[in-house]
């Protein structure tokens, strides 16, 4: 019998001969290129890593680092349009009254002032100042973080920095600072949080004054329909007191009525008649009360929209001005905390009723209280440095 060739063509040992070897050379080009690649990757890990330390350190510089001079000038005369008769008597002690000129702060310190400063009000494409007299202190304070930023960078980095602040979230009264040019999304960014040197807060405890525990206990028991109209009063009482604190706050920067109260008990000593001020015009009135004329002027008839303007100047229009100014920003702030939270509110009030849990039904009551309270506590502001 025969034998059986089990290989009688050998060519596909060649084939396979030549795979091999090609696999071999592809191994030996990976372990030569491999260190090359990864060090590749490491290089960008570190560069990465090394901004976003640089970042960190430079966003902390610069709030932390001092200004040697910060100086600008106040100008309610430009921004309400009206001008003063051309006389040196009235002018110069404006220079010197309005000037400002301030040593060793720290940008920390000018970011939070500015942002105070120079609220806002933005509605149908334009934007409105809220304080006649320092608009340009954002103009000089973007200057001077400019300047330091591009001391320190020196062209290694772009940069952009960017604050805002907002009293009531999402309302049109804001006030915003933007240094340097828009940043891509892939830059490295850091962010900082400021507390502003505000006069008057918003209390938390406050907001649970209408709808605390002693309420809630009491009508655990009551038929669903009690409840939830009790429920629903309360949370709008809630909503109230939370525009009331703000109105007050917003208020407190906006209208100076300590210091017009103070003019007034200057002149007291001087004199026992009114200050009157009807007329900015009139050259025999003291600069102060040409500027007194001016904001009051602007704060009820260009920002708030209200024809009151008195005749005299005294404690009783004072405090009566002051009053119209709060309850005008309590009733913008209370519609607009009820346009945005009704529907959430609404939905809380409901699983309250429903609840048979008194544990329960305050939960909801306190998540729903620190949701309002969210909104109206902006004492802070966030800063973001991005560079690339």
């Amino acid at each position: 019998m025969p034998k059986t060739k089990l290989i009688e063509d050998q060519r596909a040992f060649s084939s396979t001969a030549d795979a091999l070897f090609f696999l071999v050379l592809i191994s030996i080009a990976t372990v030569i290129i491999m260190p090359s690649i990864m060090a590749e990757r490491q290089y960008d890990a570190a560069a990465y890593t090394a901004t976003q330390d640089f970042d960190t350190h430079l966003l902390s510089s610069v709030l932390n680092s001092n200004i040697d001079e910060f100086e600008y000038e106040i100008t309610p005369l430009a921004i309400t349009g009206i001008t003063l008769p051309e006389n040196t008597i009235i002018n110069d002690p404006i220079n010197t009254i309005f000037g400002r000129q301030q040593h060793h702060r720290t940008f920390a310190d000018m970011i939070a002032e500015d942002m105070i400063l120079t609220l806002s009000i933005e509605a149908n494409g334009t934007t409105r100042y809220i304080n006649p007299i320092a608009q340009e202190h954002k103009e000089q304070t973007s200057t001077a973080i400019a300047s330091y930023l591009d001391k320190r960078i020196g062209g290694r980095y772009n940069y952009h920095l960017e604050a805002n602040w907002e009293p009531v979230e999402d309302y049109p009264l804001k006030s915003s600072i933007s240094v340097g040019m828009t940043p891509p999304y892939d830059a490295v960014r850091q962010s900082s949080r400021i507390t502003l040197p505000l006069n008057t807060r918003t209390s938390r405890d406050k907001l649970f004054v209408n709808i605390n525990d002693s309420m809630l206990e009491e009508l655990h028991n009551s038929s669903n329909t009690t409840k939830f109209c009790a429920y629903h009063q309360a949370f709008n009482k809630t909503i109230e007191e939370a525009a009331a604190s703000t109105a007050v706050l917003v208020t407190d920067i906006v209208f100076p009525s300590d210091y017009l109260r103070s003019l007034i008990s200057q002149d007291q000593t001087k004199s026992t008649e009114n200050i009157f001020i009807s007329n900015p015009q009139d050259e025999n009135k003291g600069t102060e009360m040409l500027m007194a004329a001016y904001i009051l002027n602007y704060s009820t008839n260009t920002t708030y929209g209200t024809s009151y303007m008195p005749a005299e100047l005294n404690n009783s229009i004072v405090s009566t001005i002051e009053r119209k100014i709060i309850d005008h920003n309590q009733h913008n702030i209370a519609t607009h905390l009820h346009n945005n939270m009704d529907p959430e509110i609404n939905e809380t009030v409901s699983q309250m009723v429903n609840s048979t849990n008194i544990t329960t039904t305050k939960e909801l009551r306190t998540v729903q209280v620190d949701q309002i309270y969210r909104k109206i506590n902006k004492a802070y502001l966030d800063i973001t440095l991005s560079i690339w």
